[in-house]
């Protein structure tokens, strides 16, 4: 039986339990000044010590232990999550703490943590370790996100995990100590004008124009897809009726609201854009709008299928982790965006304000020269 002890030197008011287990005698202090109630807590030490010995105790068996053990002192069960109701339960205080765009950009990273947890993700929050946040991290660069992406959803879950810490739902936070992915670098590929047209002739008229504002503005898939009839406007030109002059004018959600972009629109462009106005409301693209960009049946899955379609071969990279990726996907528009620009002779300034860049070496990044070619004079016609 578990038996009560004093310390001799008198330094601790609490009492100590003394009870066997596995043939050896424990003592440990049961924070506890009542001598009834350390008794009781030395008492269910002990028998979770038999359940121990005969291999019984599971985590559920833990659980209730320690339920009654803190119910001898009048405290209230042990707090138990799983992860998944953890996860739900911080997004949506997110959300109503912060701007509904700003609690929208935690959905896609607790999304993908949760699915790379598997069945894992309805077990206990305790189960956790530092092994499931390094096969997020790798399960995210093995399907082609970037470095930088993978090191911000890591850095999302972490500051999610250690909100559990300090709520004393885990002991210590899994992610710490877990490496950030290397930036390896992807020489990302441009489409030729041959490729361009030939993704035109698969596709539908929503991912034609799709296509069309990312050759001919160099916006992102998503800005590309997103943009509404409210953000084509015509300015006066000699003859605005047979020669109107469009603009296009978004904001980059990379930038967060922090940067404006107007471009002027090819001819190839306003040509589309007029055959296809109608009313001229809503969405440009309405059945790619408000679509996920990632996943099974995501837009860069669908694009990557167009180009498939189109015969494009997608240049797969080998990086230096040996993950496989893809240097040709939508975001290749953006780099012939540039790259045609440089080869018709704009100024880097132009070319950085028509793309929205701030820094010159990023932009350079996108400018793929040609070396042996002449100079064209302007963009070249798709249609």
């Amino acid at each position: 039986m578990a038996s009560l002890h004093k310390d001799p030197r008198g330094r601790s008011p609490y009492w100590y339990a003394a009870f066997s287990s596995n043939g050896q005698r424990l003592f440990h202090s049961t924070k506890e000044t009542n001598r009834k109630k350390a008794q009781r807590i030395a008492d269910q030490w002990e028998d979770a010590a038999k359940l121990a010995e005969r291999g019984e105790l599971t985590e559920a068996a833990s659980r209730k232990v320690l339920d009654a053990i803190r119910a001898t002192v009048g405290d209230r069960s042990l707090r138990t999550r799983t992860t998944a109701e953890f996860f739900a339960n911080w997004l949506a205080g997110k959300k109503l703490s912060l701007k509904h765009s700003t609690g929208q950009r935690y959905e896609k990273p607790v999304a993908e943590f949760l699915k790379s947890l598997g069945a894992r993700a309805d077990k206990s929050l305790s189960h956790l370790t530092p092994s499931d946040i390094q096969n997020f991290r790798d399960m995210r660069i093995q399907v082609g996100v970037s470095s930088s992406t993978v090191a911000l959803e890591m850095q999302i879950i972490k500051s999610t995990l250690k909100v559990a810490t300090d709520q004393d739902l885990l002991l210590k936070n899994p992610a710490n100590g877990v490496a950030l992915p290397r930036a390896d670098h992807l020489e990302r590929t441009t489409l030729t004008v041959a490729d361009i047209r030939a993704l035109l002739a698969e596709a539908d008229q929503d991912w034609q124009t799709a296509i069309l504002i990312g050759f001919y503005t160099g916006a992102r898939l998503t800005d590309a897809v997103s943009m509404t009839w409210d953000q084509v406007s015509w300015i006066q030109s000699p003859d605005p009726v047979k020669d109107p002059i469009g603009l296009l004018t978004y904001v980059p959600r990379k930038t967060r609201g922090k940067k404006r972009v107007q471009v002027p629109m090819h001819p190839d462009l306003e040509k589309h854009l007029l055959k296809i106005a109608g009313d001229k409301v809503g969405n440009l693209c309405p059945s790619l709008a408000g679509r996920p960009t990632s996943g099974r049946h995501g837009l860069s899955t669908q694009f990557a299928d167009l180009m498939t379609r189109a015969g494009i071969d997608r240049q797969q990279v080998q990086s230096s982790k040996n993950y496989t990726f893809s240097g040709a996907s939508f975001h290749s528009l953006r780099h012939s965006f540039a790259t045609e620009l440089s080869k018709a002779e704009v100024s880097e300034d132009i070319r950085m304000e028509l793309i929205g860049h701030k820094s010159a070496d990023i932009h350079r990044g996108y400018t793929h020269v040609q070396v042996g070619r002449g100079a064209i004079e302007k963009l070249p016609s798709l249609l």
